[in-house]
């Protein structure tokens, strides 16, 4: 089977880059290959206070012009993907050109990794075996969860 269209599932955490690596070796074998590499960041909605009715909600101080909120959201993208690309360093070296660094905003990671995987009709998941969550075991509960629900192929590292 070939694999010309990898997403690899990226937090920063070392598992994640050992991830990227492997789907590096993929894209050095073959310059068809591309490498979305993902990131999930915290949805703008998520940040909203639970409930309106506590007492020391102010309203005021969430109202913003469509501007602001979409001058805020391509900050916050722009930085994540800043974020990203210099916690990648050597993990990308040799296959730039074939690497897209994609920042989404989202509530739940997995259910995100699967749903962008399909979009770009990706061949394959990468993804490191733990991540930066507090869960710890053979294999972290996003990748846990991809694993569970993907139709697409997943590799997990190690």
């Amino acid at each position: 089977m070939v694999f010309n269209n990898i997403v690899v599932a990226y937090d920063g955490s070392d598992h994640a880059v050992d991830a990227v690596m492997k789907a590096r070796d993929f894209a050095l074998a073959d310059p068809e290959v591309r490498i979305h590499v993902v990131f999930v960041t915290t949805h703008p909605n998520a940040q909203l206070p639970a409930s309106f009715n506590n007492s020391s909600f102010d309203p005021e101080q969430y109202l913003l012009s469509v501007e602001d909120v979409m001058d805020l959201y391509n900050r916050t993208i722009a930085e994540e993907s800043e974020k990203v690309k210099a916690g990648l360093g050597v993990a990308i070296e040799g296959v730039e050109d074939q690497v897209t660094i994609d920042v989404i905003p989202g509530y739940t990671p997995a259910d995100d990794i699967i749903e962008f995987a399909k979009e770009i009709e990706a061949d394959l998941i990468v993804m490191g075996s733990r991540g930066l969550g507090a869960i710890r075991g053979v294999i972290g509960s996003v990748s846990y969860a991809v694993l569970r629900e993907s139709t697409i192929p997943i590799l997990v590292i190690k």
